[in-house]
């Protein structure tokens, strides 16, 4: 099992550079779209949506991210208030509230509030900032992940939330705080990351951007224990489904944007 996850990571990995640093801004748009459909598809199969209602889904939601791209309009500050209702709101009281059902109706509307504005991050700081500087953002999910990892692994005793993920900790999460600050530090002294200006932008950034992802990864895990499902999805050998890998980077993503469209 082990091998074979590490397999399907890196092979992953080689392939998020390859789009990322080596195909068009076409091509880039098109394969981070088709990485949000699989993971809506995921989530609207979980809660049985029938073929011709995940059809009606799909055809809906890239209607309004095709829409957006052509609108003559910026459409950047409804986006960031999007974002911030939806991970600063309305996810953290469902992980309060911890609803044992969701409506069809309402996971329609979580698919447009995640995905929409992570594809509009995604592509928005791509064309921005360039390849390396969205590397640099879509790694703070995976560095804060890794800390909360090895860290609650070896030191976690208390649980962050029991109900929802009986294996996070918050030694982990704390851990991974760290480790994220460190590494936006890191970026800071070395001018390698144009989004954070001074340490107190690191500081700022670090904080708001890992509580995300972790509200992010617990969302996802409540939104499968709702629909009484242990993965997403089974596309990837070793990882479950899209949805599984991606849920604290397009909080990220998204907050990400946010906090950057509120810095220009």
């Amino acid at each position: 099992m082990l091998k074979q996850r590490i397999t399907t990571a890196l092979l992953l990995f080689i392939a998020c550079i390859g789009v990322i640093f080596y195909t068009s801004p076409a091509a880039f748009a098109a394969c981070s779209w088709l990485m949000c459909l699989v993971a809506i598809y995921e989530l609207t199969k979980m809660y049985k949506f029938t073929n011709i209602e995940i059809l009606f889904s799909t055809v809906i939601i890239t209607a309004i991210a095709i829409s957006i791209s052509y609108l003559n309009y910026d459409v950047s500050q409804i986006i960031r208030i999007a974002v911030v209702a939806m991970w600063c709101f309305i996810v953290p009281l469902t992980l309060i509230f911890t609803p044992k059902k969701f409506t069809k109706v309402i996971i329609f509307s979580f698919a447009i509030l995640i995905f929409i504005p992570a594809y509009y991050a995604l592509t928005v700081l791509h064309a921005l900032f360039g390849p390396w500087q969205l590397i640099s953002i879509m790694a703070i999910a995976w560095v804060a992940d890794t800390g909360a990892y090895f860290v609650g692994k070896k030191f976690g005793k208390h649980k962050l939330a029991k109900k929802i993920s009986p294996g996070k900790s918050i030694e982990g999460a704390i851990g991974g705080l760290i480790l994220v600050i460190a590494y936006l530090s890191a970026l800071h002294y070395f001018n390698l990351a144009y989004y954070l200006p001074t340490y107190h932008h690191v500081f700022k950034f670090a904080i708001i951007v890992t509580v995300i992802s972790i509200i992010g990864d617990l969302f996802e895990s409540w939104l499968k224990r709702v629909a009484d499902v242990k993965d997403s999805g089974s596309i990837l050998p070793g990882h479950g489904g899209v949805f599984d890998r991606i849920d604290s980077l397009v909080a990220v993503l998204a907050i990400s944007f946010a906090i950057i469209r509120g810095m220009i």
